[in-house]
């Protein structure tokens, strides 16, 4: 009888320790952040009422905040000395610095190439869900982003696949049809359910690197963003951004012949460069979407400056194109999301090489972010 209860206790003891065991490498992983959300954080699901993104209680939110990168990325990119950074694993901090900053949003980057290099499912758990749970977690919405950079089956910006993470080549940028409807049905289904998520569907149309190229035009577009749109309605009724032609800062033909979906924000991405030099700055924004406001809702999901870098799109001050530029969306009460948080190198970064310290960029979203939002 004492040897039954000594094997009882023993099997029981040994059942302890496994479980034990188990816990610390899942509380050890990157995909197990503390994700418990804070009942001061409680969030209410966005939809569109005519010009205005509203809450469940029908009061206008307007979103601003900040674009992080792909989290797969944040993994495994390397620092300025080949070192291996993992900010991955410590980008729950980034969420909450954020937050203070005065953010109720944030856009998450997912290029194409690293998705289904790792593998959609595997991806998702691995990176995606921390990030979703992280932004609940902190009252923050969420903006995912199919990151392409082109046209579907076609041309595609391919620099990333030369500077981004030589151990994992993929063409980050590049996407099909078939590709693309894959990652929203999967993706939707995941998260379709979740009040805090936002689907951005597709980053950047374009026919060439050219943004007077007129090769992916609204024509060709919309029937693309159509069926992407229809594929995210067969799991979720939450609010799309859809987007236009030339790198999305052309939203002239919208009015033509609109998208069919009625909760729908409309995108535009701008940096110093998207108004052609010698163009006056606010007719050029008036142009391309400021027209659009009166009519339909519309996002700005990137926007930024680096003043001195080499990349002429994004080359600009403070003086000379942000301050105009946030003043201008102030005037319409647009929503607005910088681009991008995270270094070092995409362009154009709010970060110093240390991950930590605000450049002049990130300082000056800091102080926008901090004068308040109406939500």
């Amino acid at each position: 009888m004492l040897k039954i209860i000594f094997l009882i206790v023993l099997v029981i003891a040994i059942l302890a320790s496994v479980v034990l065991i188990v816990k610390t490498k899942n509380s050890n992983s990157p995909s197990s952040f503390n994700t418990k959300a804070n009942s001061k954080n409680i969030i209410s699901k966005l939809s569109v009422s005519g010009l205005q993104i509203v809450n469940e209680e029908g009061k206008a939110v307007r979103l601003r905040g900040v674009n992080f990168e792909d989290p797969f990325v944040l993994e495994k990119e390397v620092d300025l000395k080949g070192v291996v950074n993992n900010h991955f694993s410590k980008v729950d901090t980034d969420f909450e610095r954020v937050k203070a900053m005065g953010a109720n949003v944030v856009r998450i980057t997912v290029y194409p190439g690293y998705y289904f290099l790792v593998g959609g499912d595997k991806y998702l758990v691995t990176y995606l869900d921390p990030m979703i749970n992280l932004a609940e977690q902190n009252g923050l919405y969420v903006i995912i982003s199919y990151h392409v950079i082109g046209q579907p089956g076609g041309w595609y910006e391919s620099d990333s696949d030369l500077t981004m993470l030589h151990n994992y080549p993929a063409k980050v940028h590049y996407t099909d049809s078939d590709m693309a409807v894959a990652f929203w049905n999967k993706v939707s289904d995941r998260y379709g359910q979740k009040k805090h998520v936002l689907f951005e569907i597709y980053n950047e149309p374009t026919g060439k690197m050219d943004p007077t190229d007129d090769a992916y035009n609204w024509a060709a577009l919309r029937p693309f963003e159509e069926l992407l749109i229809a594929t995210v309605r067969q799991h979720s009724n939450n609010i799309i951004l859809g987007s236009g032609p030339k790198y999305t800062s052309d939203l002239s033909e919208v009015p033509t012949n609109p998208y069919s979906d009625a909760n729908l924000v409309y995108v535009a991405h701008i940096y110093p460069n998207t108004i052609p030099k010698g163009e006056d700055q606010i007719a050029g924004w008036d142009k391309r979407f400021g027209f659009l406001t009166k009519t339909y809702p519309v996002i700005i999901s990137e926007w930024g400056f680096h003043n001195g870098t080499k990349d002429p799109t994004v080359n600009g001050t403070v003086e000379g194109f942000a301050q105009p530029f946030l003043d201008y969306l102030d005037q319409k009460n647009l929503p607005w999301v910088a681009y991008v948080y995270h270094p070092p190198d995409d362009e154009p970064p709010m970060l110093e090489s240390d991950w930590t310290t605000l450049n002049e960029f990130g300082q000056f979203v800091k102080k926008r972010l901090e004068i308040g939002s109406t939500n």
